[in-house]
């Protein structure tokens, strides 16, 4: 059985690590696996059955003409070309469709030749963008044109950057039109959440399936370190949060509420900031870096003893995982797929934008302490999100797949 998976990027981001443990996982079980993206930070020597598509100029001209006209993944067609001569070669029995909206790719030609010649095909939702006019979320918004016909895009400017025309129309009924001449089409969702939207948008009447996310439970682990010394934090309650989602003006109330609101034991940290945004932080909030290095990024994890995500718009966030695999609890707000994230006993979810509930949760994990947490956090991780076991049901559903179709024959 040969799987072709296509993707954006390989080896960093987190589409790109989830398609390169999946494409690992396949060859191990016996697979022909083989994958193709835009850009990897991973050199083409060091991965197995890589194609590369896409040169800089290209992709940089593709980008440009879609923020003309809106009509990202309509450009490309020459590297396209290239790559549907490719599968020509390979003859993939499945082709298990990724991250397709980064300005290097045809999606109507990709979609027309599965279709012609018979593909099975898998496509995993890692965001809303296959089943909407080219946004890829929608709840913050409020907007669920695209259950009928996108328009008058409220994302014109942000997920779309289209700075002329709006296409979203055009573009949701030509998703429609190029996925239904697909016979054998399967839709992964990461999430409930984000299956059971699709099952109210144009894929609708195509097979459907949940696999969670998982992440690497061997590798996020407890992991003791002289964090807390190196930042002063001595017998200090740390409260960790990622700065791109705190600092949004979106969350401005609530973070405004809980920076001014901890009592004087307690941290407050966030990781991932600018320069210019850790000199504009208050005095009781300490601004980290963004942190590459996934063994610091672990002890991180470990030295808090809470994180809090005021995350509204996530298909699913494994950075609600990782910590809770390190035993730190986490408060996330419940929204989207994140509220998937947390079982309400080891992890929390409050309702978006109620920071006075988060902060509540905040001084209960304080007073009860992380120890009352930990155990019961990673076990919820192993049992939930273990990488190995979830993306054993990718494998399984290639083989039922290879199987109905060669019953069929």
């Amino acid at each position: 059985m040969k799987v072709l998976h296509i993707n954006a990027v390989y080896h960093y981001g987190s589409t790109g690590m989830i398609v390169e443990d999946i494409h690992n996982l396949s060859l191990e079980k016996g697979i022909d696996s083989y994958v193709v993206y835009s850009t990897s930070s991973k050199s083409e020597n060091r991965i197995s059955n890589p194609y590369q598509m896409g040169k800089s100029f290209p992709k940089k001209l593709h980008a440009l003409l879609s923020r003309i006209n809106g009509r990202q993944g309509y450009f490309s067609k020459n590297s396209t070309k290239k790559l549907l001569n490719y599968l020509d070669k390979i003859k993939p029995d499945i082709v298990h469709l990724h991250n397709l909206h980064a300005n290097y790719i045809n999606l109507n030609m990709l979609l027309d030749y599965l279709a012609k010649k018979d593909i099975s095909t898998v496509v995993t939702l890692h965001d809303c963008w296959f089943f909407t006019g080219g946004c890829y979320h929608y709840t913050n918004q409020g907007c669920y044109k695209w259950q009928e016909k996108c328009g008058n895009c409220p994302k014109k400017h942000t997920d779309l950057k289209s700075h002329f025309l709006d296409k979203t129309k055009e573009n949701l009924a030509d998703r429609k039109k190029h996925f239904s001449k697909i016979k054998d089409l399967n839709v992964v969702g990461v999430s409930n959440w984000i299956s059971d939207e699709a099952q109210k948008s144009i894929l609708k009447d195509k097979n459907h399936f949940v696999i969670h996310n998982g992440i690497d439970t061997e590798l996020f682990v407890n992991t003791p370190s002289n964090l807390k010394e190196e930042l002063g934090l001595e017998n200090k309650f740390v409260v960790l949060g990622l700065a791109i989602k705190w600092l949004d003006p979106i969350n401005k109330k609530a973070f405004d509420y809980v920076s001014q609101n901890l009592p004087t034991d307690c941290a407050f940290v966030l990781f991932g900031c600018t320069e210019e945004q850790k000199s504009n932080l208050p005095e009781n909030v300490i601004g980290l870096d963004y942190i590459k290095d996934k063994d610091t990024l672990i002890k991180l994890y470990s030295m808090a003893d809470v994180l809090i995500n005021c995350t509204r718009e996530e298909t699913l966030s494994l950075i609600n995982v990782e910590p809770q695999a390190c035993g730190t609890p986490v408060i996330t707000y419940k929204n989207t797929g994140a509220k998937e994230t947390v079982d309400n006993i080891c992890g929390f979810s409050v309702e978006t934008e109620d920071y006075c509930a988060l902060f509540e949760k905040i001084i209960e994990i304080k007073a009860r302490g992380k120890s009352a947490y930990s155990s019961l956090c990673r076990s919820f991780v192993i049992n939930n999100f273990d990488k190995a076991s979830n993306y054993q049901r990718y494998i399984d559903l290639y083989e039922s797949i290879f199987k109905e179709k060669q019953k069929n024959k």
